[in-house]
């Protein structure tokens, strides 16, 4: 936090003051043995202050029975507490409601702060907290930060306000990213100065952060922060009501219990109170607007909202779904090789070195290696189209005649390679003639001019059994030796590689 920032707000000499009768009230209240008398003595030194209390306390917003007449009534029947909050209130409200300079909209300002104060205390009501008109009076000065960075900071200030047009929560971090100085610390330090209560500078402080008040605190803090998202409903414009609509259910629920059910009546009746609490307090807000409508536009904005939301989340999915569906080619691709469409040498140093960790001897491993037979022939004398379509077949045949016995791979030019899980020596020594004598019937190439020509492989095998092998490079050295035998043998034949003993790595 700009600590310097803080200070020259704080020092400025166009800092909001708290009014004469507000600091007394707040003296008295904070003595332990304070005397009503005293106190009623003290808010009838001002008559207006007097007179506005009273139309309150006989006002809808409370629900009295009957008329109270005097200020000590009124403390008797309603309590010090919630005289001495609508004392404050009013005092504070009336030295403040003139306050911030140009470029501030004081309308929307005390619109916003009026149905927050109003919610708050309802919703406090709704889930049983005590500290109501705590609540109250936290909400009608959440952003008592605002005006003050407003007054004291002027213009550097007021470009912020536009920037972040009716969101708070963009302000918010906006004046964190340029003036590392949010308004809801400028508004606590300063309600702190004024020796406010602790409970209200925390609802100040952390009304878009309930979470992070203190225990003591949280309950009047999150009715406040919840009320703020109220206000959200009946101030922002048409098309981000839905949002806030949709914020402010899911909160009621999590920060005060409020069942999803009972959200939309609570609403009204907010509305309606604060209808009322315009009227009492005399601020510029200008007109509240129909309750029925404001949620009506609210309603629509979210089923709107929802809507696009499931059309972009069915956009995502599809995407998500190309963009696997590629990745998935791209990954094909680097495993496969592009002349024959067999898994290539990348794949097949994977796949074995997979294969030859979960070997064991209930589950042996075989690797079959071999050599098309005379390859370079086919490229000297016939050329390399038609060698690459002996490649071709050749990786056709193996992958007809293989099935699910095993993985096929082209290793490198003309040999290739087949891995075996779970086959034993003699199986696979089995499988190797079987795969020999179907390359000698049915690999063959048929050239333009009619002329067939066969092809044949020499074919290598091994066998890991859990410890024949130390790795699997020792395995493939083993089963490559396998070829060469085939090869010395006369061509087109299998060899089988037997071991003594356990390989040397």
């Amino acid at each position: 936090m700009n600590e310097q920032l803080l200070e020259r707000v704080l020092q400025s000499p166009r800092l909001p003051s708290l009014p004469t009768i507000a600091l007394e009230v707040i003296d008295l209240v904070q003595q332990k043995n304070v005397d009503i008398k005293q106190i009623a003595d003290t808010i009838k030194m001002d008559p207006a202050l007097s007179s506005k209390i009273l139309k309150t306390v006989n006002s809808s917003f409370y629900g009295q029975a009957y008329s109270i007449s005097t200020i000590s009534h009124a403390l008797v029947v309603l309590g010090l507490n919630s005289v001495k909050t609508l004392a404050l209130g009013f005092s504070l409200v009336n030295n403040l409601a003139d306050q911030g300079g140009d470029g501030f909209d004081h309308m929307e300002f005390w619109k916003r702060s009026l149905f927050t104060a109003t919610a708050s205390k309802a919703l406090a009501q709704k889930a049983g907290v005590v500290q109501q008109e705590e609540a109250f009076l936290g909400g009608l000065l959440q952003d008592l930060g605002m005006l003050t960075m407003n007054q004291t900071l002027g213009n550097e200030y007021n470009i912020l306000i536009a920037k972040a047009g009716t969101s708070h929560a963009k302000l918010q971090d906006l004046e964190r990213e340029q003036l590392d100085l949010p308004h809801p610390e400028v508004g606590a330090k300063l309600a702190e100065s004024w020796s406010l209560p602790k409970l209200l500078s925390s609802a100040i402080r952390f009304h878009h952060d309930p979470d992070a008040s203190e225990i003591d605190t949280r309950p009047v803090v999150q009715c406040v922060a919840l009320g703020n998202l109220v206000a959200d409903v009946f101030v922002l414009p048409e098309e981000e009501s839905g949002a806030a609509l949709e914020n402010y259910r899911a909160k009621a629920q999590e920060w005060c219990n409020i069942p999803a059910e009972e959200c939309e009546t609570l609403l009204k009746d907010i509305h309606k109170l604060t209808k009322e609490m315009q009227r009492l307090f005399d601020l510029p807000t200008g007109g509240l607007g129909n309750a029925d409508d404001i949620l009506a536009s609210a309603n629509e904005a979210l089923l709107n909202l929802t809507m696009q939301a499931h059309q972009e989340s069915s956009q995502l999915q599809e995407q998500a779904a190309n963009l696997q569906e590629q990745n998935q080619k791209l990954e094909d691709k680097a495993y496969t090789d592009q002349l024959t469409g067999s898994a290539n040498r990348r794949a097949f140093d994977e796949y074995v070195e997979e294969q030859f960790q979960a070997t064991t001897g209930d589950a042996p491993l075989t690797i079959l290696f071999m050599d098309i037979d005379k390859f370079k022939v086919f490229n000297d004398t016939h050329g390399h189209a038609v060698g690459d379509e002996v490649l071709v077949k050749f990786a056709q045949v193996l992958e007809a005649a293989t099935g699910d016995q095993g993985r096929v791979f082209r290793y490198g030019g003309e040999e290739y390679s087949i891995i075996c899980p779970s086959t034993s020596r003699l199986e696979g020594a089995k499988f190797a003639e079987h795969i020999r004598a179907t390359v000698e019937a049915d690999c063959k190439i048929t050239k333009d001019d009619g002329t067939v020509l066969g092809v044949t492989c020499s074919i290598g095998v091994a066998c890991h059994e859990g410890e024949t092998f130390n790795s699997a490079e020792v395995m493939i050295k083993a089963s490559d030796m396998g070829v060469y035998a085939a090869k010395e043998g006369g061509r087109n034949c299998v060899r089988v590689f037997t071991p003594r003993k356990k390989a040397a790595a």
